[in-house]
């Protein structure tokens, strides 16, 4: 089984864990590939949308491992209990979306031994909910995946149960700023093409919105050339 790189990257990550539960998982790519490289014993799969959930119980039952994953019907983690899985997975949505979830069942999130976090979009608003609910950023990465860079996330909650003081640039990872990830540049160069289109839309209209929205601009535009210069 072949599976994409954005989801091989999160798959070769989780090592010497039992269980992991795969919120909004789809069609079950994950598990299924998980359970029969043995790298887990048992998985469940998630879905709020009953269509998914139905082919991804087909596609297990087609690979005869009805017995290691259970797929269940639900919103986020409200499907699972607290320490049900050691490696909660949150892959293929936005980040408004996986902050909600998480935000939603904190006691869930927290119990994990690991959470992996691949947001589609707005992966700033990801590290601030983490970092205001106690979790630890352990590491991120980036992969290309059909010509797009997605950013992946690794995070346990702290034990010592305290919100972790950040500062305002969470653009991008920190991690990936300071391995100056080959993609990196990139990523920054795609985002930079995007504000710069913004601009050039908003420019010469009087208003408060557009005023607002280009000093945002501004200030990413700064941003983001303050870490090209350190690449």
């Amino acid at each position: 089984m072949i599976l994409a790189p954005r989801l091989k990257k999160i798959a070769d990550s989780i090592n010497g864990f039992y269980s992991i539960a795969d919120i909004g998982s789809d069609h079950a790519y994950l598990p299924i590939y998980l359970i029969k490289a043995k790298k887990i014993k048992n998985a469940i799969a998630t879905d709020v949308n009953a269509g998914p959930v139905k082919i991804a119980q087909k596609r297990i039952a087609d690979k005869k491992l009805e017995s290691f994953i259970e797929v269940r019907k639900g919103n986020g983690l409200e499907a699972i209990a607290s320490n049900e899985a050691d490696v909660i997975v949150i892959a293929g949505m936005g980040g408004i979306l996986i902050s909600e979830i998480i935000e939603n069942r904190l006691e869930v999130a927290k119990a994990a031994k690991l959470m992996v976090l691949q947001p589609m979009r707005d992966s700033d608003r990801v590290r601030r909910s983490l970092y205001n609910n106690g979790f630890m950023i352990l590491d991120e990465e980036l992969v290309k995946d059909d010509g797009k860079i997605y950013e992946i996330i690794w995070a346990v909650h702290s034990k010592e149960n305290n919100r972790i003081e950040c500062d305002d640039n969470l653009i991008l990872g920190k991690a990936v700023i300071a391995k100056k990830h080959p993609l990196l540049k990139e990523l920054i160069d795609k985002r930079v093409r995007e504000l710069e289109k913004i601009m050039d839309s908003i420019n010469g209209i009087a208003s408060e919105n557009c005023a607002e929205r280009a000093t945002d601009c501004k200030r990413l535009l700064e941003y983001y050339e303050e870490v090209r210069r350190w690449l």
